[in-house]
């Protein structure tokens, strides 16, 4: 079934779906099966059902001679959760016995971080990282949204603490002549949404039912965005085979005119960063801006690992406003590439798949896997995590 030469099985973890293969991030799980042979892995995915109450886990898939094949539970070696959401009880059961000996916390790939409010408190924590967060705060029912509406008469930015792809974002700001409040943003079905409010109460009951449905967090809006398409600058940082943190490459995701957010999933378009930033700020300010988020990038991943344990990979958004200020938006653990593919960098694109695989064997090569949810001793970065200012390519 499987090349012989291969002796070590990862698991990928996704989300189940309807279709042929009844699975999320296809695309992911082809190129790493693809790849795999390079590193003396197998590659099978299981599908992680959205009903807890579903039957057992009885088969995986596996891309065999250009197409996905069900394949029997083989024992498996390394897990990558590539899931957006904790994984169902019954379904983790099923998990252990696929595993040798060790627990199942040492077998994962990565760690998974908290939800956006914990990763912010983290971040602000660090000297060196705290000019580059905006005010931030967990929006609750006596949150005095009017006042901060008065400091930051642009408006006030929502978003939930685990949401993804810009779903459930929204501003909120005064209407003309001060006498009504607007709302705008998009749903969680990605679809756009337009409220208007003339009175103050309607806005708090607003914000409270939204509140109810999911934790949110609210900050400044800031005015990111060239030519009046919103965009942020995207910046992926991953383990290689030798275990250390390396800068893969930096994209710009460009979202529509009038869009709120960036996000592909609701319309935007990629750009290599090099280009796209020297047109807006110059050469001076763009190799100023792209030097910070190379200090960024090497500051932050074992600064999240000695808090929420090891890591492989990292999604780092930034923000550059009008007056070309930086500003990190946040860290996702579970990244996603298509801003990669988009934008054309084909040796880049190539490295966000191939790096994944360089690590997972780094990390079956070692006689003992460390628990993945341990907190990682904070290493010296600019000698030990393997980060150096290397090149971001323009395409």
């Amino acid at each position: 079934m499987f090349p012989h030469t291969q002796t070590k099985t990862v698991a990928i973890l996704v989300r189940a779906t309807e279709g042929s293969p009844p699975f999320a991030d296809e695309l992911f799980c082809r190129r790493l099966s693809l790849a795999s042979y390079r590193y003396g892995l197998n590659i099978i995915v299981l599908a992680v059902p959205n009903d807890p109450h579903v039957s057992p886990l009885k088969q995986g898939y596996a891309y065999i001679r250009g197409q996905w094949d069900t394949v029997p539970l083989p024992a498996v070696d390394l897990l990558m959760d590539r899931c957006l959401q904790p994984l169902p009880k019954t379904f983790r059961k099923q998990l252990q016995d696929l595993l040798p000996p060790g627990g199942r916390p040492r077998r994962y790939w990565s760690a998974s971080l908290p939800g956006k409010w914990k990763v912010h408190r983290i971040l602000s924590g660090d000297d060196r990282l705290r000019a580059l967060l905006a005010p931030t705060r967990i929006l609750q029912s006596n949150t005095l949204w009017q006042r901060w509406l008065e400091e930051w008469p642009q408006g006030i930015f929502f978003k939930p603490v685990s949401g993804t792809h810009g779903k459930d974002t929204f501003r909120l700001y005064l209407g003309d002549h001060h006498s009504s409040w607007i709302i705008e943003g998009r749903n969680t079905r990605n679809e756009l949404i337009h409220r208007t409010f003339d009175r103050s109460q309607d806005v708090s009951a607003w914000l409270d039912l939204h509140k109810a449905e999911k934790k949110m967090i609210m900050m400044p809006y800031l005015e990111l965005n060239h030519h009046g398409r919103p965009f942020d600058i995207r910046a992926l940082v991953q383990k290689n085979g030798h275990g250390r943190w390396s800068l893969t490459g930096c994209m710009v995701r460009e979202g529509p005119t009038g869009s709120l957010t960036s996000n592909l999933h609701g319309g935007g378009k990629a750009h290599p960063a090099l280009p796209y930033l020297l047109e807006r700020y110059g050469n001076v300010h763009t190799n100023d801006l792209l030097e910070e988020i190379r200090h960024a990038a090497a500051l932050i991943p074992t600064l999240l690992e000695s808090h929420f344990g090891r890591l492989a990979e990292l999604g780092l958004d930034f923000g550059a406003d009008v007056q070309g200020r930086l500003w990190l938006l946040e860290a996702n653990s579970r990244p996603g590439r298509s801003s990669f593919a988009e934008a054309g960098d084909r040796r880049m694109h190539a490295l966000t798949y191939t790096r994944p695989l360089a690590y997972a064997r780094y990390l079956l090569q070692q006689h003992v896997l460390t628990d993945v949810t341990r907190p990682l001793k904070m290493l010296n970065t600019s000698s030990k995590a393997g980060l150096k200012p290397i090149p971001i390519h323009g395409g």
